[in-house]
């Protein structure tokens, strides 16, 4: 849940924009109650193993050091010999810890990849001057993720603990017996005591683990929820401002225009209605041009009131032939696309106007 005041009108999903930014940021589902129990589970399971040779290596470095120290007796021990005796401890202790500390650190590196993967967040790591501002750590604390992590870790320490205390107390009577027994013996069973209960507890933060995953999945999703606006101000900006895109498109058809414009010259006779459309069609008169490959008239421009008046007035300028045909103009106009032949459908009646201005072609250059 998010501290912010307008939770109420958080009622949208995260869109994956949202979820992306968010993980490059360092905002992830991660549960350290995971790594936490599986690192525990992985050192329980490792003493459990290999703990009496780890205790045997303990012991030997602890008889080690007595007889060393003995030895010395009174005499002034210099600092050459701490450092052996440092030294010497460490060498014996390093490769049993690391046995227990290494898989310890490598389940719990395994444990936080398998909830969110890999991740590199340079933007988590930035430092930010909001972080030291006093206000904000008191929200952390005081406000209501901070209550319910308070309650959170409570409730854990409860639960962990009354399973420690119930493994404790159903080996009651275990313990009882071991009264007036050998010291090996009693060392023995208070391990085994003693392995219960921290199986127990293990395992109940193990199960407190689990439900936290699902928690921190949950609250991730409600802390990315967003609001209409938010969902349609990014579908904005990753479609482009729709003013923006007009200016375009607009900006768009204007080049075509001005293309459009400057093949009407080329053509062959412009078909009106005769105000409302304008079709200006090129045809060479040869049924198979190896230079267009066309093998019907093209439609070369078309447009409607505005753009039909240009075209016509750029037909008059260019001495193109002008003919109004209203059915075969608006047919046209609907059927046909700039730098598309003409259906078949419509051939006839094409060839009857093109035969009529090819017919009086030859009286118009006479009379120019």
């Amino acid at each position: 849940m998010s501290d912010g005041s307008n939770d109420a009108e958080r009622t949208e999903e995260a869109t994956p924009k949202k979820r992306e930014d968010a993980r490059e940021k360092g905002q992830v589902a991660l549960s350290q109650d995971v790594v936490s129990a599986l690192s525990l589970g992985a050192a329980g399971g490792l003493l459990y193993l290999g703990g009496s040779a780890l205790a045997h290596d303990a012991g030997a470095l602890i008889r080690a050091s007595t007889e060393k120290l003995g030895q010395l007796g009174s005499a002034e021990v210099s600092v050459e010999s701490w450092a052996g005796l440092v030294q010497s401890a460490f060498t014996s202790m390093a490769l049993p810890a690391a046995i227990v500390v290494a898989p310890m650190l490598a389940i719990g590196v395994f444990a936080g990849y398998g909830q969110v993967g890999f991740q590199f967040s340079p933007k988590a790591l930035e430092w930010e001057l909001s972080r030291l501002s006093p206000s904000s750590g008191w929200k952390k604390i005081a406000g209501l993720k901070g209550v319910v992590r308070t309650l959170q870790s409570s409730i854990k320490i409860v639960l962990v603990g009354g399973a420690a205390a119930w493994a404790a107390w159903a080996s009651m009577d275990e313990m009882s017996m071991l009264a007036g027994a050998p010291l090996g013996s009693v060392l023995s069973g208070l391990g085994g005591v003693l392995a219960r209960v921290a199986g127990a507890a293990v395992g109940m933060f193990a199960f407190l683990a689990g439900i936290d995953v699902l928690y921190q999945r949950w609250q991730h999703d409600q802390d990315l929820r967003m609001t209409r606006e938010e969902v349609r101000q990014e579908h904005k900006n990753a479609e482009g401002d729709p003013h923006v895109k007009a200016r375009i498109r607009e900006t768009q058809r204007r080049i075509a225009r001005q293309r459009m414009m400057s093949d009407v010259p080329k053509a062959s006779v412009v078909i009106t209605n005769p105000t409302h459309f304008a079709v200006a069609l090129r045809w060479d008169g040869d049924p198979a041009d190896e230079k267009s490959g066309a093998r019907a008239p093209i439609v070369v421009a078309k447009g409607v009131d505005l753009v039909a008046k240009r075209i016509k007035e750029v037909a008059r300028e260019a001495q193109v032939p002008i003919r109004e045909d209203v059915p075969l103009a608006r047919a046209l106009h609907a059927q046909c696309e700039i730098g598309e032949e003409i259906p078949a459908d419509l051939y006839q009646a094409v060839a009857a106007v093109l035969a009529q201005v090819w017919n009086l072609a030859p009286v118009a250059e006479k009379g120019a």
